[in-house]
């Protein structure tokens, strides 16, 4: 599946907004993929961590719209900064009539410093 970034939102009004919709739902009422169960075993992600951190959503501090190519779908995926300074990726197609967790982990990396990387490589593409 190709992908394309369609937004990036990093503003706190911008956050709020899409995560209203998020806050709808808990961690088990999001629909799992084959895709996630696979992830959190291929990286031993703690399936704990992830669902106590989940309605935390202060903590989300950037979030991009994706868009899959061929099968023409919308997903989001949303950058929660932990206190440690790293962080948890949750991916979430919102426009489903259930909503699906396609994929969430969480990555032992400066959050700061791969958003500040990652908006650097954002600001260089070409419009």
């Amino acid at each position: 599946m190709q992908d394309e970034i369609a937004a990036v939102y990093e503003k706190r009004g911008e956050i709020e907004k899409i995560a209203e919709r998020l806050k709808q739902f808990s961690f088990t009422d999001l629909q799992k993929t084959q895709h996630l169960e696979y992830s959190i075993a291929e990286k031993s992600t703690n399936l704990i961590l992830l669902k106590q951190i989940f309605t935390e959503f202060e903590r989300i501090k950037l979030i991009n719209k994706r868009k899959h190519k061929g099968i023409n779908k919308i997903s989001y995926d949303f950058y929660y900064e932990l206190d440690d300074g790293s962080y948890i990726l949750y991916a979430i197609a919102l426009e489903e009539p259930k909503p699906k967790l396609l994929n969430a982990f969480h990555v032992q990396r400066n959050f700061r410093k791969f958003k500040q990387r990652l908006m650097n490589v954002y600001d260089s593409l070409p419009d």
